[in-house]
C-alpha cells in the first residue's frame, strides 16, 4: 500500500489525539485516580481503631463488607454484613435500622468501599467512614477474622 493511501485510511490527527485521551482517562478512571480526592466527605478509621472499637462492641458502628461473596466467604471482620458493591443499590433497605450509625465500609484495598461511600452518601447516611487498606491492611496487621459459611452473608 502506498504512503498516499495509507494516510487516505488514517483519522485526523485531533481525532487520534482524542482517542489516546479517551484511553488515557478510562485506565486513569479504573485505577481510581480520578475519583473525588482525599475521601471526600467520607471518615477514614485505622484497622488497629477500628479493632479497639469493634472489641468494646461500639453500639454506634456497623460494618459493611462491600466484597464479593466469594471474597466474604474467605474472611471477613466479625461482625462485618456481607452486601457486594454491585448489589449495594438494591439493598440499602438492609442497612435502613442502621442509617444513624456511622457505617464502616470494607473491601480489599480501599478502592470499592470510596465508591460504596459514595452510593451511601448519595442515599442519605451521613456517617460513613472507609477502612484505611481494607482488609489488605487489616490482614498485614494480623487483626482477627472469621471464615464462615456461606449462610453469613446477608445479600
Amino acid at each position: 500500500m502506498s504512503r498516499r493511501a495509507d494516510r487516505a485510511h488514517r483519522p485526523p490527527a485531533a481525532l487520534r489525539w482524542l482517542r489516546v485521551a479517551a484511553l488515557v482517562a478510562v485506565v486513569l478512571l479504573g485505577v481510581g485516580m480520578l475519583s473525588p480526592p482525599a475521601w471526600i466527605g467520607m471518615g477514614r478509621i485505622d484497622p488497629a481503631q477500628l479493632a479497639e472499637r469493634l472489641a468494646r462492641n461500639d453500639p454506634d458502628l456497623v460494618v459493611v463488607d462491600v466484597r464479593t461473596g466469594f471474597e466474604y466467604r474467605g474472611g471477613h471482620i466479625r461482625g462485618a454484613v456481607g452486601i457486594p458493591l454491585h448489589a449495594l443499590p438494591f439493598h440499602l433497605n438492609a442497612l435502613k435500622g442502621d442509617r444513624n450509625k456511622e457505617v464502616v465500609l470494607i473491601c480489599l484495598s480501599g478502592h470499592r468501599s470510596r465508591l460504596a461511600g459514595l452510593i451511601l452518601e448519595a442515599a442519605g447516611f451521613p456517617r460513613v467512614t472507609n477502612l484505611m487498606g481494607g482488609m489488605a491492611a487489616w490482614r498485614t496487621r494480623d487483626l482477627p477474622e472469621v471464615r464462615p459459611g456461606p449462610a453469613m452473608e446477608r445479600v
